[in-house]
């Protein structure tokens, strides 16, 4: 649980995020993580069952477009901070909704054995905030410390997160 966002922010981290950044990712992974499993009982085992089936391709999709993305762009001799500003905004926001999306059918595995929905909820978010503040961190250190600029090791990682989602 969590491993596909530690992995994808892995790749985030390298673009040099503020802590101030890093934690507002996090929430934002944690959130979403929490929260679907929810969604997922809300609206029904068909439809969340349909999606979930889908979401890991969908999830896969969406990194390797982001990963293309990042390898192909040009390099305009951006500082640091113009490609953290970068790494903000819509790009976090989609990447939470692609990577939880298979937690919508885990509302019903929560429910089918009585567990308190509430409290998975928190656990999965809790679980998700701590992977992703670890994988941004340990983007930060790789980004630091190899020299290949941070698209193109961002778009390598995206894709070896696509390429392990795709195979588990």
């Amino acid at each position: 649980m969590g491993a596909n966002n530690a992995l994808t922010s892995v790749a985030l981290g390298t673009s040099q995020l503020t802590r101030g950044q890093q934690f507002r990712t996090a929430i934002i992974f944690a959130v979403f993580e929490a929260i679907m499993p929810i969604i997922g009982m809300v609206i029904g085992e068909s439809v969340a069952g349909g999606i979930g089936q889908k979401a890991k391709y969908i999830g896969i999709a969406v990194l390797v477009i982001m990963a293309l993305y990042s390898l192909l762009r040009k390099d305009n001799g951006e500082d640091e901070a113009s490609r953290a500003a970068r790494a903000q905004g819509a790009k976090i926001l989609f990447l939470a909704i692609a990577l939880s999306l298979d937690n919508l059918t885990v509302g019903f595995g929560v429910g089918m054995f009585d567990a308190p929905l509430g409290l998975a909820a928190i656990v999965f978010g809790v679980i998700s905030l701590l992977m992703t503040l670890a994988g941004l961190e340990l983007g930060r250190f790789l980004g630091k410390r190899i020299s290949v600029s941070p698209d193109k090791l961002s778009g390598v990682v995206l894709l070896l997160v696509a390429g392990v989602m795709a195979f588990v």
